[in-house]
C-alpha cells in the first residue's frame, strides 16, 4: 500500500489528536510523524523523513495563528500556498523580502524552477471546500507575532497571507525537491498576536483538522 506520510510539528499538537483518528490514518496507510518545530529543522527533518520512507505523499497539519479573524477560530482550513517571512534585509517596519531584493531563495537552473518568497502546492486546480473563497496562503516565520504590530507589520509585506505558521514553507521545499504532492492543513487555533494561551481553542482546532485530514486519506 503506498504511504501517505503526516507530518506534525510538535509532540504538543500530536497529542492532540484522538485515539480514532490514528487508527483511521493507519488503516488508510498514513504514517504519522513530527517534522519538528521551526522553519530549519522542520524543513531538514522532512527532507529526512522522505528520503528514508519515500511516500507517495505528504500532508501537513497542525495548529496556526489567523491573521485575519474571517478563518474563525477553531476551524480546519486548507492552504495553497505559503510565504516565507524573514528570510530578506532588516527587521521590524525596515523588512524587506528576499524577493523584493532581487533574490531567489533557490535560483534553479533552465530546466528546474526557482524558489522565490512564495511556494504553491496541491492541486491548484479545484477549489476545496476549506478554503473559503479561493486559495489561501499561509505565512512561515522564524518567530509567531506577539502583538497585533507584528500582524500589521507582516500583512504589510504579504497582504495576501491569511494565517501564521511556523513550518508550511520549509515543508513544502523539502516536498518540491522530492517531487512529491503536499497538502497543509491548518487548525485555527487563535488570532495572531494573541499570547494569552487561555484563549486559545486547540482542541477544537485539532478536531476540526482530523476531519479534513482524513476525508484526505
Amino acid at each position: 500500500m503506498p504511504v501517505t506520510l503526516i507530518l506534525v510539528p510538535t509532540p504538543f499538537e500530536r497529542g492532540f489528536l484522538s485515539e480514532s483518528f490514528l487508527a483511521n490514518a493507519k488503516a488508510c496507510g498514513a504514517r504519522i510523524e513530527e517534522c519538528g518545530f521551526g522553519p530549519i529543522v522542520s524543513g531538514i527533518r522532512t527532507a529526512n523523513l522522505i528520503r528514508d520512507i519515500s511516500p507517495e505523499r505528504a500532508i501537513l497539519m497542525g495548529i496556526a495563528g489567523a491573521l485575519l479573524p474571517e478563518l474563525g477560530i477553531g476551524q480546519a482550513r486548507e492552504f495553497s500556498e505559503a510565504v516565507c517571512y524573514g528570510i530578506g534585509a532588516g527587521t521590524g517596519s525596515g523588512f524587506v523580502t528576499a524577493q523584493k531584493l532581487g533574490w531567489a531563495q533557490w535560483q534553479g537552473s533552465k530546466s528546474e524552477e526557482s524558489l522565490s518568497d512564495t511556494i504553491r502546492f496541491g492541486d491548484r486546480g479545484k477549489k476545496n471546500a476549506n478554503e473559503l473563497s479561493g486559495p489561501l496562503q499561509l505565512l512561515t516565520c522564524c518567530a509567531a507575532s506577539a502583538c497585533q504590530e507584528d500582524v500589521r507589520m507582516r500583512r504589510d509585506a504579504f497582504p495576501e497571507a491569511m494565517a501564521e505558521d511556523m513550518e508550511g514553507y520549509s515543508v513544502a521545499v523539502a516536498c518540491h525537491f522530492a517531487a512529491i504532492p503536499l497538502r497543509v492543513v491548518r487548525g485555527i487555533s487563535n488570532l495572531a498576536g494573541d499570547r494569552d494561551k487561555s484563549r486559545w481553542r486547540v482542541r477544537d482546532a485539532m478536531a476540526s483538522l482530523e476531519q479534513v485530514v482524513l476525508s484526505a486519506l
